[in-house]
């Protein structure tokens, strides 16, 4: 079938040194069908309160020379994966006005502040279910805050950096807060991620899909979050088949902001 990773990294992020160029032969010869750089817009990201980005204009002149060298061989689209936090929406906006791209994911990396990824989360939140919840109700709030993207990137991204026993984000253990992401993000025409690196280690919950099926939602897409080369497609065939268990007939990729959906064989 027709497959797009939806999210990898080029070294135009701060936490990756994966060229343009190399990305998309790697991509070629694992037989993807096309590919998106959704380098990072993290305003006031960092311990100190600096921001991670990117020279908007420097990628797409980028993107234009990549795309160009490999038509007909592999689509390149232009992404971006915005950082939401409460109080950058303004600057978000800002950063992002006047500039074009075919696809955005909106993501939440911290929480009040607290990163999950340099384990300062899991210090404060010991507890799996508040530390959960409390996420959960953070993305919530972003989505009500700003929802100019089009797709929820990695909806339970600490399952990755979790201590526990077991660190699956249940739909049963958080029903309220799922449904209210799940009913918004249907509600606004914003599509779903399975995001493949977060489930190395630790199984998706598919209840979370199948409920997002239920509520009316039809726009899932799947991104590796690739930083280097061996991590572009990993473990995409098998979550096109949960994504089929769960009774999606199409998987979906973005050009120019508009969804495309691809059946699944």
């Amino acid at each position: 079938m027709t497959l797009y990773d939806m999210h990898m990294h080029s070294n135009f992020s701060f936490d990756s040194d994966m060229t343009m160029e190399a990305a998309a032969r790697r991509s070629i010869s694992l037989g993807l069908s096309g590919i998106a750089f959704t380098d990072h817009l993290d305003v006031n990201y960092t311990a100190d309160g600096s921001d991670v980005y990117y020279d908007f204009e420097q990628y797409l002149d980028a993107v234009s020379k990549v795309k160009e060298e490999f038509k007909g061989k592999l689509e390149i689209l232009s992404a971006v994966e915005v950082g939401l936090q409460p109080h950058v929406v303004n600057e978000n906006i800002k950063r992002l006005s006047g500039f074009e791209f075919d696809y955005k994911i909106g993501s939440t990396h911290l929480i009040s502040r607290i990163d999950p990824y340099d384990g300062s989360y899991f210090k404060v939140e010991t507890d799996k279910t508040h530390g959960y919840r409390r996420y959960l109700n953070e993305v919530i709030r972003n989505i009500k805050l700003y929802h100019d993207f089009n797709v929820l990137g990695h909806f339970d991204y600490l399952v990755r950096y979790g201590h526990f026993e077991d660190n699956t984000m249940y739909y049963s253990e958080f029903s309220e807060e799922f449904d209210e992401i799940l009913k918004l993000i249907t509600e606004l025409g914003i599509g779903l991620e399975v995001n493949t690196r977060s489930y190395d280690r630790t199984p998706l919950d598919l209840s979370v899909l199948l409920r997002y099926k239920e509520l009316g939602g039809e726009t899932v897409v799947i991104g590796s979050d690739a930083h280097r080369l061996s991590r572009i497609g990993k473990n995409f065939a098998a979550a096109v088949e949960l994504i089929k268990h769960c009774g999606f007939d199409y998987i979906a990729h973005f050009r120019k902001g508009e969804p495309i959906y691809e059946r699944i064989r």
